[in-house]
């Protein structure tokens, strides 16, 4: 059966059209799969012999052609995407490219996070304009580079999904990705002292209920005024401050996802571990972290 055709690949635009995805990305994504067909004939690879290989190749014949790395890159997405959707409609069974990963943006490349520029701006965080600032700053590093979570997720969390027992918390993570996921002591301990700062604060204290958002906003260059939830451009630009701290511009929230798989590998998670704990369906690039893992590293890693 000829996996990538005119056929399926149309029918794949649509369903992202279907899905709500901007015009101009269901066109890019359209474009990479059409030169994907075209490098499957150019090179006489049989649909049965699709690997990891031919997507390295794959990369290979798109560099020599000229593209450029952030091209490359997307294109890479595009056909895990397209496989995935030929799996879930029942063409194939399972992908060829469930475990390769996405290539990092050259920018990222050079800017990997490490546990000690993490422990850099957990230490500068208490140096912030005011307490609840820094222990709210305090309380996004922990979130995102230790317990991974998305930008996407912290501004559904509402006091509700926190629960905490002595040392041992607990957060239910809202939205497509629901879990519930058991928090690191430091976390733990980070958020309620966050919460008691709340609660204390004559700005915040009368508005402290379970319903709140989680993490607050700050506006004035004093961070005088607080209100209660922060917008996804918010937290872009907490993040890009809490990045200051340990000298990394630019900083974002996917660099801090990354750095926290690495501090969950190095506590001994497992993949199927970290998968459930950041809501992952497929390892993707997962991946890269795991190939990059001392020898010395666990056995069940």
């Amino acid at each position: 059966m000829e996996l990538v055709n005119s056929e399926s690949i149309s029918g794949f635009r649509q369903s992202m059209i279907d899905r709500g995805r901007l015009r101009a990305t269901v066109d890019a994504y359209n474009r990479d799969i059409v030169n994907f067909l075209t490098f499957l004939t150019d090179s006489d690879t049989p649909h049965g012999a699709i690997g990891l290989e031919t997507l390295e190749s794959f990369k290979n014949w798109q560099i020599n052609k000229g593209s450029r790395s952030s091209s490359v890159r997307r294109s890479v997405i595009a056909i895990r995407m397209f496989f995935r959707w030929l799996d879930e409609r029942g063409s194939i069974h399972g992908s060829p490219f469930d475990d390769a990963p996405v290539p990092a943006h050259d920018h990222c490349k050079a800017r990997e996070i490490t546990p000690d520029q993490v422990q850099l701006m957990i230490a500068g965080s208490g140096i912030q304009e005011t307490r609840l600032k820094s222990l709210r700053d305090t309380v996004l590093i922990f979130l995102l580079a230790h317990e991974g979570l998305k930008v996407s997720e912290l501004t559904l969390l509402s006091w509700t999904h926190f629960f905490a027992a002595g040392a041992s918390g607990r957060l239910s993570i809202p939205g497509d990705r629901a879990r519930t996921i058991g928090l690191e002591a430091e976390t733990t301990e980070a958020i309620l002292s966050y919460r008691r700062a709340l609660s204390e604060d004559h700005r915040t204290k009368n508005q402290l209920t379970g319903a709140a958002p989680l993490i607050v906003s700050f506006k004035g260059a004093d961070a005088r005024a607080v209100q209660f939830g922060i917008t996804r451009h918010g937290l872009k630009f907490a993040v890009y401050e809490i990045g200051q701290l340990a000298n990394l511009r630019q900083l974002n929230a996917e660099q801090l996802r990354h750095a926290a798989m690495e501090h969950k590998l190095s506590l001994g998670f497992t993949p199927e571990m970290l998968m459930n704990h950041l809501g992952l369906r497929r390892i993707g690039n997962i991946g890269k972290h795991l190939s990059a893992a001392p020898s010395d590293a666990p056995t069940n890693v």
